[in-house]
């Protein structure tokens, strides 16, 4: 598919060093032009490892440790630690200057084997045209406003929840901004929506931020549209846990992420 490369959206940058890339963090990356978007740092993290091993992202886990403040510039080392004729396991550390604000642990590569099977079925759901979009209730830049997102209800029968699909259970369809096509880092940034997930289907108003991002790719494949399956399984002790599928608009599942996250009383700033 013609359109921005991965480093292109992103605006990651090489340096002379084939291991070491850097990334402007700017606002249409972040969250209310305040820190890095948690998933826009692990594509642009899958992205450097994959422009640097040369074989494409199987799995990939992130762990955000501080936040990149718009405005500064985050450095990605790439460390591979081992490389074999069919899979390569390798990580990232970024840092801005000397604080270490992301670690991300990967495997990549792609062996021969004529089989493909995935058991899951789609969620039944609107088509993007016939379901609102979602809505804002900030005026600052953030990520998530470059990305069109629609709230999508089920065709069949309710069974509770914010789309119908039951309790803990929200389906958002997404569209990449123009001119991007699909990669690990699209999908990246789409497993990071499991706070929003969380955020909607509380009993009370609770806002979140990632402690983690876990991506595993099944298949990449070209689609306009792709339907975010969030399952919320849980909130104690302050923090929350969820799950989420990501389907194109052919019904493929193309990769499976998971996140644990910080939750905070709205009421209580």
């Amino acid at each position: 598919m013609s359109g921005l490369t991965p480093r292109e959206w992103l605006g990651l940058e090489a340096t002379h060093n084939p291991h070491r890339w850097y990334l402007p963090v700017i606002p249409r990356l972040s969250v209310r032009e305040i820190f890095l978007f948690g998933g826009a740092g692990l594509a642009a993290a899958t992205t450097a490892l994959e422009e640097t091993t040369e074989r494409p992202v199987v799995w990939a886990t992130a762990q955000y440790l501080d936040f990149a403040k718009v405005g500064e510039t985050m450095d990605l080392d790439v460390h591979v630690s081992v490389s074999g004729r069919y899979t390569t396991q390798a990580r990232v550390i970024g840092r801005v200057g000397d604080r270490e604000i992301i670690t991300v642990n990967a495997a990549l590569g792609r062996r021969e084997l004529d089989l493909t099977e995935t058991w899951p079925t789609p969620p039944d759901v609107r088509s993007p045209d016939a379901c609102r979009p979602r809505g804002y209730d900030y005026d600052q830049d953030s990520l998530g406003k470059h990305l069109d997102q629609r709230f999508a209800p089920t065709t069949g029968k309710k069974l509770g929840g914010p789309t119908g699909h039951g309790p803990g259970r929200l389906c958002v369809w997404t569209k990449p901004p123009d001119g991007v096509g699909n990669s690990a880092a699209t999908l990246a940034v789409f497993g990071d929506f499991v706070p929003m997930g969380i955020s909607n289907v509380a009993s009370q108003p609770v806002g979140s931020n990632s402690l983690d991002n876990t991506l595993r790719i099944i298949d990449v494949r070209p689609s306009e549209w792709y339907l975010l399956d969030i399952e919320a399984g849980g909130i104690a002790n302050g923090f929350g846990h969820g799950q989420l599928r990501i389907w194109d608009d052919q019904g493929n599942l193309q990769a499976i992420a998971s996140q644990s996250v910080v939750v905070r009383d709205r009421l209580k700033r």
